[in-house]
């Protein structure tokens, strides 16, 4: 039976790229591809993926919130990170929401099949490189600590996304609005639109409480 394989990815190129790769492999079937976080929650909803390539970088949701998602709603199916960022952050964030694999988008034709494959099969594919670093800092003891993996948990429970947080990390210190703006290089309309979604996700209404939440529960722990 062929492996039924969604991809949720905002570049265009790369996911015609990565179509083509899907439906010429005769052990794959292409399902569904989505752009932006509305096409990705339909897809994750009709629950009928085996493998979910899933890109972090999406311009309106984090791919580490989908990962998330997609464990708690679609049974028995996997997510198989391809991305850019080949970092620990990215790569431990990702596994503790949920991914089984992790690619970078270096990964080319039969080798990308053979992964998706292996990953159906109950192995947990990675990238030579992200192996390799991954290795590196569990010997150094980089990764894994304790109070780490708990406020990654606490992030991914409260359905925040990167920025959501930096913006939560932003207002504990104090900063108003349109300081945080010029911090991180947005407008002051994207800080409002981050911070009417942080307080629907923590349920509260002034940016005190959102503070006080997010510290209670974890999220800006150091």
């Amino acid at each position: 039976m062929s492996i039924a394989v969604s991809i949720i990815e905002d570049d265009y190129s790369v996911r015609q790229y990565l179509a083509g790769v899907i439906s010429s492999s005769p052990l794959c079937i292409l399902v569904g591809t989505a752009r932006n976080r509305a096409e990705a929650m339909a897809l994750i909803e009709k629950n009928i993926t085996d493998i979910f390539l899933v890109d972090l970088g999406l311009p309106d949701v984090d791919g580490i919130d989908l990962i998330a998602k997609i464990k708690v709603s679609c049974g028995g199916a996997q997510s198989l990170v391809l991305s850019t960022f080949g970092d620990i952050r990215h790569v431990s964030r990702s596994i503790r929401a949920g991914a089984m694999g992790y690619l970078l988008k270096e990964e080319r034709d039969s080798v990308l099949i053979d992964k998706i494959v292996a990953l159906q099969n109950g192995l947990s594919p990675v990238s030579p490189l992200v192996a390799s670093m991954l290795f590196q800092h569990v010997g150094s003891g980089k990764i894994l600590l304790g109070s780490e993996i708990n406020r990654e948990e606490a992030v991914v429970r409260a359905g925040l996304g990167a920025r959501e947080v930096q913006v939560l990390k932003l207002l504990a210190m104090g900063l108003s609005v349109v300081a945080i703006a010029d911090k991180i290089f947005i407008s002051t309309h994207t800080v409002n639109q981050h911070l009417r979604s942080i307080y629907r996700k923590l349920e509260v209404r002034s940016r005190s409480m959102a503070v006080y939440v997010a510290q209670k529960n974890g999220i800006l722990a150091e």
